[in-house]
């Protein structure tokens, strides 16, 4: 038989939880069911434990107060993943969930569907937070929001968040001085229908001023505003990454924004949208358009251009290796001006590029203006992989994918 503990848990839990996982040296886990106090049983978590919910609708409005340690966190999940528990609302103006709380795991939940402004997982204070493989469906407010205070080590991964009528997730405080985050990762997310009421603007997903994150192996699909924006740092150390994301169909913008630097933009595919597929903003007139290197992109489609940067005003950006296209009576590329280096750039609207890019398949095809032509890894900036992850060739091909790889697929990524 195994050990067991004898744990402080709210009167309203027992006799409705179940104790699993009880083995020496081992994480304990507790399991409850929809019929249990969800709130209750959070509160009861000790660093390194585990609470499993069982499938069905468990009534949320909860606050992780108690996190773990480090290298302990506490883990709130779901089962299995075929049948994911659902956090559902339980009136009032209170969110889903809240976080106050260091080293947490989120993983495997499923939120929503909730009213305007409700939002799903709001993090206000802690650091080591991770939410991970949850599903989002419905938010009338934030899925993943982190606004109130400083944040160190945010890892949001492999979420599914589709028709959201607010912006997905939400990252740092807009005039960078209230918080920041800082060691952001977003990755391998899948967000697919963005709307907003006026004046919102329903971004996929934004990274506020003076915060920065790798924002990496995303699919954003149909949104409002901008599938991503970064805002930039007002120092050159406090610097970004966005790569590997394919973004689609901003009703009212550009697919990537940039608002100011230092941020690397590499190896993403972005088109269809309304302005271009990479635009260059001085957002704010703050004058932060320096440290931008936009390379290895590949943009198809977009209404107002390819890749667009501010016609004056203070920019250092280099744009490098890009398959650009656009529509005709558009620039596919930015006319020369103070501050912009432009090398190794290919018009794809005057040549073809492409094997079928409608179709999703941005390969090159055998003898292709893009194949061998790109500046090689003398160039710092040149990434060593492109937006599969497969390595480059010695000399470069231009745009986003090296070699003929298939159609990208919608959805989260392998």
């Amino acid at each position: 038989m195994a050990p067991t503990r004898t744990r402080q848990w709210p009167a309203s839990v027992v006799g409705a939880l179940l104790v699993v996982g009880w083995t020496l040296g081992s994480a304990p886990a507790a399991e409850i069911g929809p019929e249990s106090d969800l709130c209750g049983a959070l509160e009861g978590l000790q660093p390194g434990e585990e609470l499993v919910l069982r499938p069905g609708d468990h009534r949320a409005g909860c606050v992780i107060r108690r996190g773990g340690t480090p290298g302990a966190p506490v883990v709130i999940r779901s089962a299995g993943p075929d049948q994911p528990a659902r956090l559902v609302h339980p009136g009032g103006d209170v969110n889903l969930l809240n976080i106050r709380a260091s080293d947490v795991v989120v993983r495997g939940l499923h939120f929503g569907p909730t009213k305007q402004d409700v939002d799903g997982v709001r993090i206000i204070s802690g650091h080591r937070i991770s939410v991970e493989e949850c599903q989002f469906s419905r938010m009338g407010g934030i899925a993943v929001v982190a606004n109130h205070t400083s944040v160190r080590g945010l890892t949001v991964r492999r979420n599914v968040i589709t028709d959201s009528t607010a912006t997905a997730m939400y990252f740092g405080c807009h005039e960078g001085t209230e918080c920041t985050i800082i060691g952001l990762l977003i990755e391998g997310n899948f967000i697919r229908g963005v709307t907003a009421l006026s004046p919102q603007v329903g971004y996929g997903l934004q990274v506020k001023l003076n915060s920065s994150a790798i924002i990496r192996d995303n699919v954003i699909l149909d949104t409002k505003g901008p599938g991503i924006m970064v805002y930039g740092s007002r120092d050159l150390i406090t610097a970004s990454l966005v790569e590997r994301n394919f973004v689609r169909g901003s009703r009212t913008s550009s697919g990537i924004v940039i608002g100011g630097g230092p941020v690397v933009v590499r190896n993403n595919i972005s088109g269809w949208n309304v302005e271009a597929g990479v635009g260059l903003e001085n957002y704010g007139r703050r004058g932060l358009l320096r440290g931008v290197v936009v390379v290895h992109n590949s943009v198809y489609g977009n209404q107002q251009g390819g890749i667009m940067v501010p016609g004056q005003g203070p920019l250092e950006a280099t744009l490098l290796n890009n398959a650009a296209h656009a529509r005709a009576g558009t620039l596919a590329v930015p006319e020369a001006r103070a501050g912009l280096r432009t090398t190794g750039n290919v018009d794809c609207s005057m040549v073809p590029c492409f094997a079928n890019a409608d179709a999703l398949d941005f390969s090159p095809f055998t003898g292709s203006s893009l194949v061998g032509r790109g500046m090689g890894p003398a160039d710092t900036s040149v990434p060593a992989d492109d937006f599969f992850g497969n390595r480059r060739v010695v000399p470069a091909t231009i745009g986003a994918v090296d070699r003929s790889s298939g159609p990208v697929r919608l959805g989260v990524r392998p």
